[in-house]
């Protein structure tokens, strides 16, 4: 129960045939993407061999400076991508959205740190993995709530426009847009932990169970990291569109 399974590199490098398989199915269905698969799947695998020797050295070395550079990486990268996906926000909404996910992000890893798993912020083994997972968690959340957002105020653009003509206040106008597009960025979320544990097992939890732990405490983990995970993707998505949305429109209310 409690023995770990090491993975030999024969049977690693197996794992690679699979690729046959969805490279045939590209080139039967004439999907002009075999190209971008293969790229994907070395540019994936080279980057995570690095961070697998990266990490060794550093819960070899816990040194407070690695693990504050590695937490400042992870965030670093987070918002700019984020940003890069969405060119549109103004210089103002671009701050918001830094902070709201900078600051959501240190929060939630605290609190997980301090007052769930109760164990020091500067233990490597620990801080990296829970910060990565909800690092990952809030960017694509924040991601997916500003392309809603931007899509509502496109497609609904008379309509807002209307409603500036006769007075109404832009907060109010954009309220129904921010609601929409956050329960946009959090359906994907919510859909994961709906069919964790009956579709499929997740990921954290496969992982600890493969390496030995009981499946009984792996489970725990999980639920911690899923409430996290769900606390990380609404606080930020709701703090970027709520006070960013803010910044569209100036003192004379116009948008």
């Amino acid at each position: 129960m409690t023995e770990s399974i090491s993975m030999q590199l024969g049977g690693f490098l197996s794992i690679y045939i699979l690729l046959l398989l969805i490279t045939g199915i590209f080139t039967y269905c004439k999907i002009p993407q075999t190209k971008f698969l293969i790229l994907g799947t070395l540019q994936m695998t080279v980057q995570l061999i690095i961070a697998g020797y990266v990490l060794l050295y550093i819960f070899e070395n816990p040194s407070p400076l690695f693990i504050l550079a590695s937490l400042s990486l992870m965030i670093g990268f987070a918002v700019y991508r984020t940003l890069r996906k969405n060119p549109w926000l103004n210089p103002k909404f671009r701050w918001i959205t830094a902070l709201s996910v900078i600051g959501t992000c240190v929060a939630i890893t605290l609190f997980m740190l301090l007052c769930v798993i109760r164990k020091d912020i500067l233990t490597p083994q620990y801080v990296i993995p829970i910060s990565g997972m909800l690092v990952s968690a809030t960017m694509n959340g924040a991601t997916l709530a500003l392309k809603a957002f931007k899509e509502n105020l496109d497609s609904h653009r008379q309509q807002i426009e209307v409603l500036l003509n006769i007075g109404a206040p832009p907060a109010k106008i954009l309220h129904p847009f921010i609601t929409k597009s956050l329960e946009t960025a959090f359906l994907p979320t919510m859909n994961s932990m709906v069919g964790m544990g009956i579709i499929a097992l997740p990921g954290m939890m496969t992982g600890q169970i493969l390496a030995g732990a009981l499946p009984n405490e792996a489970v725990l983990y999980q639920i911690t990291i899923m409430v996290a995970n769900c606390t990380t993707v609404c606080l930020s998505s709701f703090c970027l569109l709520y006070f960013g949305a803010r910044t569209l429109w100036n003192e004379r209310n116009q948008l």
